[in-house]
């Protein structure tokens, strides 16, 4: 393990971390006149020692190990997993010391759900948190959507320390990008590009349908990280325009997307996009559920529209891992609660900044176990697995088998785990599933009108836990729990 390139490349990520900590001490300042004096003088130290100690430690450290050695695998994966660490101590420290809360339990968990864009929640009223905390809140879920190491590489080319690996260990969704360009570099700023477009365009549509400019902002960071926090207790049901709703709808679905698929729509060529096998999946997968939603969901006297507009919205959101809420789908009939349920382990598209196992590797699990019924009959036959016109290397297969299985050996360590903190199956097995793949909310006791405030100290450690090992696709973290990722 090459130490002083990990460390010179988390210095990096320090300095921009710091220098990211400057928009919501703008905030803070805009609305000091929201909140008593003392408040609004701990809000401010809040931003401003995190920030002194990102660019003070990540300057030294920039001098101090100095290094162009090229990253390896080991080092690439140890950079994404304590990049996240990283982020979430320093993202912890405006909860603390703006007085938002006492337990640095529940500060740590408040970060990592906002980091890897889980969204659940520790607050029980989020107004009470001062503006500029609000504003990092949501925030670090948009910086955790398409990655605060992706975003390294967009703006540090210069580095030299192995773009391309990090690139490969971080970018949502798992996605493996081609060395097609002469710097890795670009692609990653493709993908910011593409996010930051987006996310402004949303802006823009949010503001027009009537939201303030910092409910805009917010609620856009947490719609393109599909996260899910909001600056309301009532979630999305806080704003009464079917407009709003159904612009988030939009792209909640949007960010669910694999974003490579953009750039060809963007020329206005949506055939690739159309004719994309997960695109495809994902937008059936999403249609039958809303058509079953449609069906089985009685209406209890709302109108046609808010009725179609609750289940496509809840079919969304939580199809993309966000989280949101405009519905208490908890208290839908069971048969509904059990496909909310399986629609969390499904999540969002390869290349996208939803969570879940991902709509592609479904469809690898489907061909997959076609192939083997198969062989039972013809057992010498030669039958590759293909998704559209390529055919997957066997390499990759094995790597998406393996992922389903350590997935569905976490999701049952998590409801054991639940369980033995007292909780009942429906709750333990949904929170696990919510902290795995990065939804929040999930049945039960922790069903979208609830919070994980009630949750003791232990047990929201091993959900942050779940949260990091789900928002780096499991393996990321978990090599480093091997002794072959410290060999030289």
């Amino acid at each position: 393990m090459n130490f002083r390139a990990v460390t010179y490349t988390l210095a990096h990520l320090a300095i921009i971390v710091g220098l990211c900590l400057i928009a919501p001490l703008v905030v803070s300042i805009i609305y000091f006149g929201d909140h008593p004096s003392g408040v609004w003088i701990w809000e401010i130290v809040g931003f401003s020692i995190p920030m002194a100690l990102c660019l003070g430690a990540g300057l030294f450290f920039h001098h101090r190990y100095q290094s162009h050695s090229e990253l390896g695998r080991r080092e690439g994966f140890a950079v994404v997993t304590f990049s996240w660490l990283l982020l979430t101590l320093v993202g912890m420290m405006p909860y603390l010391i703006s007085g938002a809360t006492a337990s640095v339990t529940d500060a740590f968990f408040e970060t990592m759900s906002g980091f890897t864009t889980t969204g659940a929640s520790v607050f029980p009223s989020v107004e009470i948190i001062p503006h500029g905390v609000q504003f990092w809140r949501c925030m670090t879920q948009w910086m955790g959507g398409m990655g605060i190491v992706v975003l390294s590489v967009a703006l540090l080319s210069f580095l030299g320390v192995g773009g391309y690996r990090l690139l490969k260990a971080e970018t949502p969704g798992g996605v493996t990008f081609e060395r097609e360009k002469p710097r890795i570099a670009e692609t990653a700023k493709n993908l910011w590009k593409l996010y930051v477009l987006i996310s402004a365009a949303e802006l823009i549509l949010l503001k027009l349908s009537g939201m303030t400019l910092y409910d805009a902002f917010c609620h856009t960071f947490t719609t393109m990280s599909t996260g899910g926090f909001s600056n309301h207790s009532e979630s999305i049901n806080y704003f009464t325009n079917p407009w709003t709703q159904w612009i988030i709808i939009f792209f909640m679905f949007a960010a669910g997307v694999n974003f490579s698929l953009y750039t060809q729509l963007f020329r206005l060529r949506p055939r690739p996009m159309l004719r994309n096998p997960e695109f495809r999946l994902y937008a059936a997968i999403t249609a039958v559920v809303v058509l079953a939603g449609v069906f089985i969901v009685p209406m209890n006297g709302k109108g046609v529209e808010h009725h179609v507009r609750d289940i496509v919205f809840t079919a969304v959101s939580i199809g993309t891992t966000t989280g949101y809420a405009t519905a208490d789908y908890d208290q839908w009939p069971q048969l509904m609660r059990l496909i909310m349920l399986l629609l969390m382990f499904v999540g969002g598209s390869m290349g996208s900044t939803g969570g879940g196992m991902k709509v592609a590797r479904i469809l690898v699990y489907a061909k997959a176990s076609a192939r083997e019924l198969h062989r039972l009959i013809y057992p010498n036959a030669i039958r590759p697995i293909r998704v559209g016109e390529k055919v997957l290397d066997p390499k990759i297969v094995s790597n998406i088998m393996a992922f389903g299985s350590i997935f569905a050996a976490l999701f049952v360590f998590g409801t054991i785990v639940m369980v033995a903190c007292g909780y009942d199956l429906v709750s333990s097995a949904s929170a696990s599933v919510a902290a795995l793949s990065n939804i929040g909310p999930g049945l039960g006791v922790f069903g979208p009108s609830n919070n994980w405030a009630h949750l003791p100290d232990v047990a929201k450690w091993i959900m942050s836990l779940l949260m990091l090992l789900g928002r780096l696709e499991l393996f990321s973290v978990l090599i480093l729990c091997t002794s072959w990722a410290w060999r030289r």
